[in-house]
C-alpha cells in the first residue's frame, strides 16, 4: 500500500513526532511504501498569494498552481491512503496545516466539475493533545 503521511509539528522534541516515528517504523516494518510532507522541516508555505486566491476565489481553473503545490497533489494521486499527523493546538489544528489545505486542494483539483484528485478510499487522522 502506497502512503501519503502528511505530518504538521515545529519540533522534534514532541510526543506528536514520537508518534510519527513509531507510526513510520509500523510502515516499514509492514512493507508499505510511503512518502511524507513534513510541513515544517519542508519549509511548506502556508500563505495564499492574491494570485491564488484570485484562481480558488473565482474558480479560475485555467490560471496556474505554484509548483510547491503540484508537489502536494502528486502525493496525494500517487497514494491509496492518506495519513494526517498532527496536535491538536487550542482545539484546532495548528496554522500550517490549514494553509495546506487551502492551498492544495484547489480548484480543479479537489472540487469543480471535473475533479483530478484521486478518490481515496482510506484516510486516517492521527491527533495528539496534551492537557
Amino acid at each position: 500500500m502506497q502512503v501519503f503521511v502528511v505530518y504538521c509539528h515545529p519540533s522534534k522534541n514532541s510526543f506528536t513526532h514520537a508518534v510519527k516515528e513509531s507510526f513510520i517504523k509500523g510502515l516499514e516494518d509492514g512493507g508499505h511504501t510511503y512518502e511524507i510532507s513534513d510541513l515544517y522541516a519542508d519549509r511548506f508555505n502556508p500563505v495564499m498569494s492574491e494570485a491564488e486566491y484570485l484562481r480558488e476565489g473565482f474558480y479560475r481553473g485555467k490560471d496556474p498552481v505554484a509548483e510547491d503545490v503540484l508537489k502536494e497533489q502528486g502525493k496525494i494521486n500517487r497514494a491509496d491512503i492518506i495519513v494526517f499527523i498532527y496536535p491538536d493546538f487550542w482545539t484546532a489544528s495548528p496554522a500550517m496545516l490549514e494553509g495546506w489545505f487551502q492551498r492544495v486542494w484547489t480548484y480543479g483539483f479537489a472540487y469543480g466539475d471535473e475533479p483530478a484528485m484521486k478518490t481515496l478510499e482510506k484516510a486516517m487522522f492521527l491527533v495528539t493533545m496534551g492537557g
